[in-house]
This record gives structure tokens, sequence and C-alpha cells, in this order.
């Protein structure tokens, strides 16, 4: 049975892999993505990071790992990821056997076989494939830990005869643990569990070998975690255990610019892994007038989240309640790419495989029903404690996915609970019992229905082909953008970041009114994006609206007063408008903001000028040409002879 589990899977996954090969996307990453591809491509040149880490550092290496040994190869990655998921099964299979007996192990690994997700995600160049297996394989080395296999395999089916030694499997569950750690940061938070689940497990052992087993769990955790927290700390110059990026995605989840639940970065951050950090560490510069290391950085949005939270409490609860919605929902929340929106390039995808909401509803189910013994109330707390630690910062169906090997062996528990009752060798159940078994299971697939506006797919599809055509930009291939954008348009009328985009691709080659046209819409979608008003703001330059423009720079300050360029063009506009007092309070900002920008200088030192602060002029200019900038001879020679300005 095993075998033809495994079979299944295989043929569903190769099948899934040789459809979606002629799809565009297969050998163009997006977003995350991307940035993976890149930093592996430097990792193979020997140039690592020279900062602390501030995305889960591991699926990079991974990535690295692989294009050293077989080159530049997606295919590689796919075939490899696709050999990690059968593996995963196995993981299921014996979990389940130890906790349940090989019946529900059976049913586990099938669950997992057809779970369209899985599927999904292993034929991505993304970190959720190796998550998943690394998340699987600390739960089985846990539960080996706690000894709790309670069957013996059926001797028809595939077992792991390894042999229980109180030294190998707590060590191996705190390695298994932090590896997992390095993909998904969230996971320490188990960090501090393990040893006391280990310290907990069950009779006949004794309290040394107990207490012995905690410690060797905390070994294995600190073997991991240890090189990289040294590493990320001396770069630092501060205790930094894995990334630097906790307050900024707790603050994402948590603010006033969030009211999905979903990812929604405030307006002065570009959502693009190249700019996120960067845009980040800047607005919260400027915010408190001083250079921040990474962690004060990260602990700066912390409290900027906390105090949202504190003085918002109704907004705080309603968000909260949003994504707890989002989290237990059959839906699947898109990030960098759709599952649904890839089902045209491939028709396993299109096949009514398993869905979160079944899974959930049987393994809830068994949760609650058959949930004794230390092994299996281990995987109760990782399951929901998990949970909750992605409903505490925002939601995306790729975050869920690691907690699914803590559910499938009660899936499939919950399967044979109920086949079990049909055959009559079987102990049986109180009516009352099975009733209210099938009731949970069905009680729960029913919450996860909840309706969420998701839309009818169309947001979502115009999204993935807005990410795909900024990958076919930024290769130089700009007629494949532009058609790749118009594609998302007619797929979605008026998506803000594509019409954005198009807009500015139509600005750049003369198009005025076509991307006059764009940036307006974007403007209607997307009222709080700082990019849309300053291009729209050119555009009313161009046109000889200076009032106009001046409007629209104002309104892109507002919304990213970190950002100096924004500022640079707001004070043009003002002088246009011969109001050089603002003008000239714009450029003290920026010189705060921006120090060593000669082009900064330079314009400040012409605004100075024209107000007949002369020796300011000057003192700006020679900054501006220590700097390195260019500097306007007709300009510099008004200034050497003394000339005043005529207005």
């Amino acid at each position: 049975m095993l075998g033809l589990v495994l079979a299944l899977a295989l043929g569903l996954r190769l099948a899934n892999l040789a459809d979606i090969s002629n799809s565009p996307f297969f050998t163009r990453p997006v977003i995350d993505g991307q940035a993976y591809d890149t930093w592996a491509l430097e990792i193979v040149k020997g140039k690592a990071p020279a900062q602390p880490f501030y995305q889960d550092p591991l699926y990079p290496y991974f990535l690295a790992l692989v294009y050293s040994v077989f080159g530049h190869s997606y295919w590689a990655v796919y075939l490899l990821q696709l050999a990690l998921a059968l593996v995963f099964l196995l993981l299921i299979y014996d979990t389940a056997r130890c906790l349940f007996d090989w019946r529900a192990g059976i049913a586990a690994a099938a669950m997992a076989a057809l779970y369209k997700p899985f599927i999904f995600y292993e034929s991505q160049i993304e970190k959720t494939a190796l998550a998943v297996f690394l998340a699987a394989l600390f739960l089985w080395t846990l539960v080996r830990s706690l000894g709790s296999g309670r069957s013996s395999p059926d001797p028809r089916h595939l077992s792991f005869p390894l042999r229980h030694s109180p030294l190998l499997w707590p060590l191996a569950s705190g390695l298994a643990l932090d590896l997992a750690a390095l993909t998904r940061a969230n996971m320490l938070l188990f960090a501090p569990l393990l040893p006391l689940a280990l310290a907990l497990k069950p009779q006949p052992a004794s309290r040394r070998l107990r207490i012995g087993a905690a410690v060797l769990g905390i070994v294995g955790v600190l073997l991991v975690i240890a090189p990289v927290s040294i590493r990320n700390s001396i770069l630092a110059r501060e205790l930094t255990l894995t990334t630097a990026q906790a307050g900024q995605n707790l603050y994402i989840g948590n603010s006033e610019y969030n009211t999905t639940g979903q990812y929604q970065a405030p307006p002065w951050v570009r959502p693009n892994p190249g700019f996120e950090q960067p845009d980040f560490a800047e607005y919260a510069r400027k915010t408190t007038a001083s250079e921040l290391s990474p962690g004060q950085v990260s602990r700066f949005y912390v409290r900027a989240a906390l105090n949202w939270a504190k003085t918002h409490p109704r907004d705080f609860a309603k968000l909260l309640w949003r994504k707890t919605v989002l989290y237990f929902n059959n839906f699947e929340v898109p990030d960098n790419q759709d599952i649904y929106f890839f089902a045209r390039y491939s028709w396993i995808l299109r096949l009514p495989l398993l869905s979160f909401g079944v899974v959930f509803a049987l393994g809830l189910a068994a949760m609650i029903l058959l949930a004794r013994g230390i092994g299996r109330l281990s995987m109760v707390v990782f399951f929901f404690g998990y949970a909750a630690s992605v409903i505490l910062f925002f939601v995306f169906s790729r975050y869920r996915i690691p907690a699914l090997p803590a559910l499938l062996p009660f899936s499939g528990a919950m399967l044979i609970w109920f086949g079990d009752q049909r055959k009559p060798t079987a102990r049986k159940l109180s009516p009352v019992r099975i009733a209210g078994g099938l009731a949970l299971v069905l009680t729960s697939f029913a919450a996860t229905m909840y309706p969420i506006h998701h839309g009818s797919g169309r947001a979502e599809a115009a999204q993935s082909l807005t990410n795909l055509a900024a990958v076919y930009f930024h290769e130089g291939d700009t007629a494949r953008a532009v058609a790749t954008y118009d594609e998302a348009l007619s797929t979605q009328p008026g998506h803000g970041e594509a019409s954005r985009n198009l807009g500015i691709i139509m600005l750049g080659r003369g198009n005025v009114d076509r991307a006059f046209e764009l940036l307006s819409d974007a403007a209607r979608t997307e009222p709080s994006n700082p990019f849309t008003h300053a291009y729209l703001g050119r555009i009313y330059e161009r046109r000889g609206q200076p009032e106009t423009a001046y409007l629209e720079f104002r309104k892109a300050v507002a919304l990213a007063p970190g950002r100096v360029e924004f500022r640079f063009e707001l004070a043009t506009a003002l002088q246009q408008l011969d109001n050089y007092g603002p003008a000239l309070a714009q450029y003290d900002t920026m010189i705060q903001l921006a120090p060593d920008n000669p082009m900064v200088r330079h314009n400040y030192a012409v605004a100075l000028y024209n107000v007949g602060r002369l020796d300011d002029a000057r003192f700006q200019l020679e900054q501006a040409r220590r700097l390195g900038g260019p500097v306007n001879a007709r300009f510099d020679s008004l200034l050497r002879t003394g000339r005043k300005p005529t207005r």
C-alpha cells in the first residue's frame, strides 16, 4: 500500500512538473524566489552577505549547493524538491504509525500525496517545500524521541526499523528544529518547548534519562543556531539569532496600513526583498533622527506595532479575527504565486485534489477525540502554537503549510476511526460518540468555508501576471513586459501595480496621455502608493501645470516622508511657484536625510541664491563640489562674481 501511495505521489508530481515546464514562470522565479536565486548565485561566487541575515538563510544555501553541483539548473532544484517530497511522505507515514498505527500512517501519507498545495509549492523556486520537509523531519524525530510508538507495524508495509537510542533522537530533534527555523524563523518559538516535552516523556524512562534527553535536545538546537547567531551578532555588534526582520514583519501585520490580514507594506516601503530592508531602515532612522543597527530597526517596529495595537484595540481585534479566519480558511491565500492562477499551466492543479478544509476538519476532530499521551499532545501544541505565531503577524498559504505535518497524522487516524466502526470485529463505540465525531468533522469543514472577500480570482491572476511582467522588464524584454501588463489589466481592469508600472513605461516612451490614464487608474485603486503620485506629478510638470504637480508631489512626500527623491521634486515644484520658504525647508530636511547627496546640495545652492543668500549658496555649492557632483559652470560663475539674482 505504501508503495502505491509513493507511486501515486511521484506520478502526480512528475506530471505537474512536465506541464508547468512550458510556463514562463518555470525558469523565471519572481519576487522572493528571484531574491533567493540571486542570493544563491552570489554564494556560489563566494560572496556571502556582509550584514546580518534579513531573510531566512537556509534555502539560498540549499540552492547554492544544488547550483554548485549541477550548475544553474532549475530542473535540478525541482527534481531534488520532488525527492524530498517522497521522503516527506515516508516521514508522515512513520510519524502517524508511531502515534496511532500503520493504517493511520498509510491514510496520512495518501492524504499528503493528494494534497494540492504540497504539489504546487514543490514546483516553485521558493523555500516552502524545504520548510515543510524540515518541519516533518523535526516532528518525526520528536515522536521517536518521546518513544510514542505503541503499535507494531504491519509486516506487509514499509516501516523504519531504527533502533531507539536515548542519545540519537533527542539530539536529532534539536538539530531538525533549528534547521527548520532557518527556513521559517517562527519555528524557534518551539526551542524552549522541546526540552520540556523530552523531560516529560513517559515511563519507563528514568528521571536521569529524561533530563539527559532534554539536555541533548538543547545541545542539538545550539549546534545549528550558534554559528548563525555568532556570525550575525559579530556583523551587527549585538545579539541577532537568525534574522533581523521580526519587528518589520510584526508591523506589516499590525498597523493602520493593514486591513486585510495579508501582506500590506506601509506606503514608504517597496514590497520587494531588494528594497524592503533599506526602506524600513530609512524610515526608522528618519523618525528617530539617529543611526540604528539592524536590531534597533527591528525593535523600533516592534514598539510601533505594539503601540498601534494598544491605542487601537478595536481595530487590532478586528484584524486579529480577520487573520484567524484567513488562516483556518479553505482558501489558499496567494503571495508570490497563486495556486489558482497556476492551474492554467497544469492539469494536475485543475484536479479536485485534497484541500485544507478536508484535512483540517478530520485532523481537528481527531485532536479532540484522540489526543492522549505526550506524543500526540506535542503535535497538537505544535499545530496550534505554529498557527498562533503566523496569525500574530500576517497570513499567507505558504506560511500555513509547514504546520500540516502535525495535522496529517490525526487526519489519517480519523479516517481509520470512522472505518473501524464498519468492521464487525472492532470494538464498537456508542452511536452518540460516532455522531459527535461526524458532527465535529462537518462543523470544522463548514468553518473553513467561512466567506472571505477574495474576489473571483481575477485580482490574484492579475498580480501573478504583473509579477511576470516585472521579470520581463528587468530582463530587458520591454515588449513582452508591456504585453503581459496589458493582459493583467484585461484580467483585472484598474489593477494598481500593473497600471502604475505600465504607466511608468509609457511615460518613459513619451506616451504621456496613456501614462496619465494608467497612473490615474492606479491612484484611484491604490491611493496610498507614493510612487503613483510622484509620477503623476512629473506628468503635470510636463503639461505645464505646476500647481497640480505640487499637490501630487506633496501627497508622495506625506506618504513616504523619508524618500529624498520625492522631497526633491516637491522642492523643485515649489521653486517653480516662487514659493521659496517651503522649498528651503524641504532642502533642510533633505540635508538631514541625505547629507552626502551632491545633487541636493547643488539645487539647495540655487534656491539659496535665488533668495539672495549668497554666502549660504557658496557653501552648499562647495559641498556639492567636494562630494564629487557636477557643478553648473554658469551658476558657479554667477556666485563667484557675487552678481545678485534678478527676480
